[in-house]
């Protein structure tokens, strides 16, 4: 189990937060994700054989970056 945390960029209001939250979710392996609006993070924990390109990849398909 790995856990990492993604700063994430463009994040205004708590839709912003769900909308990472259920992206992050959705990738196959992902167990928990936190995001916490104030601070721009995703905090995701993830199986092993989880890439954390898949993870970066979905909160960009929801319109915010990975910085």
């Amino acid at each position: 189990m790995k856990e990492k945390v993604f700063n994430v960029s463009g994040m205004s209001c708590n839709h912003c937060v769900m909308a990472v939250k259920e992206a992050v979710m959705d990738v196959d392996g992902v167990s928990e994700c936190v995001v916490d609006l104030e601070k721009g993070t995703a905090t995701a924990k993830f199986s092993d054989d989880t890439a954390e390109t898949a993870i970066v990849a979905a909160i960009v398909e929801e319109g915010f970056k990975v910085v």
